[in-house]
């Protein structure tokens, strides 16, 4: 997409309270909320098809990382009553840490393999929040996680979290251009595309993968941290493998290591099926045969079909 695009995007994303305000006044806060969920699953699928799509590493471990970073933002927020940025970047270095904690073992690992251990340990991660009650309170859930605050400024309406919300996938979006694009994306690509070269090249196909893992473990967290401060509670349900699930079918109904396909996957996943609530019955039908027609009109996703029509056009 071209800059001037991009910009455009920008401005429209930007004025959308006022514009929901205008179009739909009765329902602002139900489309805003849409938005703002939008925009955080958009920033996490961002940072899982960094391994996913870069790397080309079959993760499926995210909702541990999810987690570890909303579980530290919940606590140190409720009962060690740190400031907002401080507990976001806390829960960022914390899932960053486990990452490379547990990546270097992982990472010995072989394909399916690797799969089936991150698998694991999105499984413990969940037992763990479910039955360590004396930290997570299990089932009971953490509540009472207080509005963000951003020195004399307080996020506590809908528009105001919309705009972090949406600043934090704009951050997010910098960050993932800018490690896909230059030397370091290079990298990443050839560890990808084949490993045997790229280690015959010099470059240490562990090394990029683990640092890939890292980056995209820390931003997890950190949209964990936003996610349970928006939502002011955090549950053990936040963090099943049905997360992965869903960010598997964004970045692929999207288009695996596409900056523009992961969002599209993001906004048709997560607001399609609002919209579609005006035929309840229908639903999950409608929805189904949607995305059974782009998987078999468009097996590589729908940035694929983007650009076959701008080629087309052109």
């Amino acid at each position: 997409m071209r800059p001037a695009r991009w910009l455009a995007l920008g401005v429209v994303l930007a004025t959308a309270p006022w514009m929901v305000a205008e179009v739909v006044p009765r329902q602002q806060r139900y489309v805003l909320h849409v938005l703002i969920f939008t925009a955080l699953f958009a920033a996490l699928a961002l940072s899982y098809d960094l391994v996913v799509g870069h790397v080309g590493s079959l993760s499926l471990a995210h909702p541990a990382f999810f987690g570890v970073g909303a579980y530290m933002a919940a606590i140190l927020a409720t009962r060690g009553r740190w400031p907002f940025v401080a507990d976001v970047l806390a829960a960022i270095l914390g899932a960053a840490a486990v990452a490379a904690l547990v990546g270097v073992p992982l990472f010995r690992l072989r394909e399916h393999a690797f799969a089936v251990g991150t698998l694991g340990l999105a499984l413990v991660a969940s037992i763990v929040a479910n039955n360590w009650v004396e930290v997570t309170r299990g089932p009971l859930c953490i509540t009472g996680i207080p509005k963000p605050t951003l020195g004399p400024l307080a996020v506590t309406t809908l528009p105001a979290y919309y705009w972090l919300a949406l600043t934090a996938l704009g951050a997010v979006v910098l960050l993932y251009h800018g490690l896909t694009t230059f030397r370091l994306g290079r990298a990443f690509h050839a560890v990808r595309d084949n490993e045997p070269l790229a280690g015959a090249a010099g470059i240490d196909p562990l090394k990029y993968r683990l640092l890939a893992f890292t980056i995209a473990a820390g931003l997890a967290g950190g949209i964990g941290a936003l996610y349970v401060h928006y939502l002011s509670v955090m549950c053990p349900e936040e963090m099943t493998v049905a997360l992965t699930v869903n960010l598997l079918v964004i970045v692929f109904l999207g288009g695996v290591g596409s900056l523009r396909g992961v969002l599209v996957g993001a906004v048709l996943f997560t607001a399609l099926p609002e919209v579609l609530r005006l035929a309840p019955t229908w639903r999950l039908v409608i929805y189904g045969t949607l995305l059974l027609v782009v998987v078999v009109r468009s097996p590589e996703g729908l940035d694929s079909l983007l650009r076959r029509v701008t080629r087309a056009r052109a």
